[in-house]
């Protein structure tokens, strides 16, 4: 079973499989809306409960790049080097607000370009230019140099428990660790980070994967298709919602999703519907906590009755935590 799979299925094909004559009695047509609900953890705790301090304000000078290419449009990029990729071409004349720095001097952060999550019309990302292809308007001087948000050596440890409310199910609860570590192959913009989760006593298959991480902006190269699998979200632009203490007892200032779905299509007619809320840390964008419970849908003919999506009171529920990390946090105590 893959990592995908485990993470958002785990026991669900063993009942699955055991096929329609197992549970044809009492059939709703439509998901049951009394699933049993998944209950609060106090790891999280509403932010009305704290007094986060207030930050300094970021004073960034008034300086502004200018497109200075002779009839060649210009390479904006996600990083500060060659290797990021290019998310847009400037014209030559086109200006951006300075925002930042590489280290080197050799790029600088501009604001700001379209977004995958702009709408059109808009531009909210942060980006980044060579400077032999501008000329600054201002004092280059006082711009601030933009360190990476995530370190070389980054690792962080998560625990899954899980439990499952069917009798079909054979295993009804296990737990899990994963352990990610930043690997070799790095770039100067993505960290390549090897993954591991290992399940107590064997109850599923252990699994292992790997995905890059850009060091700016905490954001994986190619994202998860869900809340359930994003493990790096990226830096957040939302207000702090609430706040997750860690094993250590250090408290995080997160943003907290809405109750969201995600569907995951199995074959002869089964839908796994996933549902549940996922926390991230406002400075990096790493996931904190992700709860949801996974019912099970049928759709097809059975016995020369028609089911369409229907739930038997089969479920499963899954959170994952995070225990600790070397990245530095939005901490506040």
């Amino acid at each position: 079973m893959t990592f995908r799979r485990q993470l958002g299925l785990a026991a669900g094909l063993v009942f699955l499989s055991i096929g329609l004559s197992a549970c044809v009695t009492a059939i709703p047509a439509t998901p049951a809306a009394n699933a049993v609900p998944v209950a609060p953890d106090e790891r999280i705790s509403d932010i009305a409960q704290y007094t986060l301090p207030t930050p300094a304000p970021e004073i960034v000078p008034d300086v502004t790049a200018v497109v200075v290419t002779e009839g060649s449009r210009a390479n904006v990029r996600s990083g500060p080097n060659l290797d990021s990729p290019i998310v847009l071409k400037a014209n030559p004349g086109d200006s951006f607000q300075v925002t930042g720095k590489s280290a080197d001097g050799e790029w600088w952060q501009i604001c700001c370009v379209r977004g995958p999550a702009d709408a059109a019309g808009e531009a909210t990302e942060l980006a980044w230019l060579s400077s032999v292809v501008v000329e600054l308007d201002g004092n280059a001087d006082a711009v601030p140099v933009i360190e990476p948000i995530l370190p070389d050596d980054l690792q962080a440890t998560w625990k899954v428990d899980y439990s499952c409310g069917s009798e079909r199910c054979t295993v009804k609860e296990c737990q899990a660790d994963i352990l990610s570590e930043s690997a070799a192959g790095a770039t100067q913009q993505w960290l390549q980070v090897e993954s591991t989760l290992t399940w107590a006593d064997g109850c599923f298959d252990d699994d292992t994967w790997s995905l890059e991480v850009d060091r700016y902006s905490g954001r994986e190269r190619d994202g998860a298709t869900s809340f359930i699998f994003d493990f790096w979200l990226g830096e957040q632009t939302g207000a702090p919602t609430n706040v997750y203490t860690l094993d250590s007892g250090r408290k995080v200032v997160v943003n907290c999703t809405d109750p969201q779905e995600f569907e995951d299509i199995y074959q002869d007619g089964w839908t796994a519907l996933h549902s549940g809320t996922a926390c991230y840390d406002m400075r990096t964008g790493v996931a904190v906590w992700v709860n949801y419970n996974t019912r099970f849908l049928y759709t097809g003919q059975y016995e020369g009755q028609r089911y369409e999506r229907a739930y038997f009171g089969d479920y499963e529920t899954t959170t994952r935590y995070l225990v600790g990390t070397n990245a530095d946090l939005d901490y506040f105590d």
